[in-house]
């Protein structure tokens, strides 16, 4: 049964390598060396939100080998083996989505224009601003908001 065990723990290694992107903070390669459009903007409402990324899939390949895995070294019985890889799909499903969830806020702003837009971020890694606070809307992939030091 080990050679089995082995099998699927490859197989998942596979799938991990092939999937796995967070997308946080990344600028498509396209995108590098353009100009992208930005405007200024006021902050006239924060509030703290959650982002929850989409499941890769990932943790659920991953759980099902080791359940698979660990079932296999324990019994010959095909249907305890069945039983340890949902098992652990369910379990590595749960882990991934848990770890896929980042604390972020929720900025309305309104443009120089008189444009309302809603834009969320994630907070690691970036500035938070407050009602009142002038920033700079940068369109593009991300959007994102950064502080205006202009005036």
């Amino acid at each position: 049964m080990s050679i089995i065990r082995n099998i699927l723990v490859f197989i998942s290694f596979i799938t991990i390598v092939s999937c796995a992107t967070d997308g946080i903070g990344r600028y498509r390669v396209q995108s590098i060396g353009n100009a992208q459009r930005s405007v200024e903007a006021i902050v006239i409402r924060s509030a703290p939100v959650y982002v929850q990324e989409e499941s890769s899939g990932s943790g659920a390949a991953l759980g099902g080998a080791v359940g698979g895995g660990i079932a296999a070294d324990g019994s010959d019985n095909v249907a305890v083996v069945i039983a340890g890889i949902i098992a652990g799909a369910i379990v590595g499903e749960y882990i991934e989505g848990v770890s896929n969830i980042h604390e972020a806020t929720e900025y309305v702003i309104e443009t120089s224009n008189g444009a309302l837009f809603t834009v969320a971020q994630i907070n690691a890694n970036t500035e938070i601003f407050i009602e009142g606070e002038r920033v700079i809307l940068v369109y593009g992939y991300p959007t994102r908001l950064l502080r205006d030091t202009r005036k």
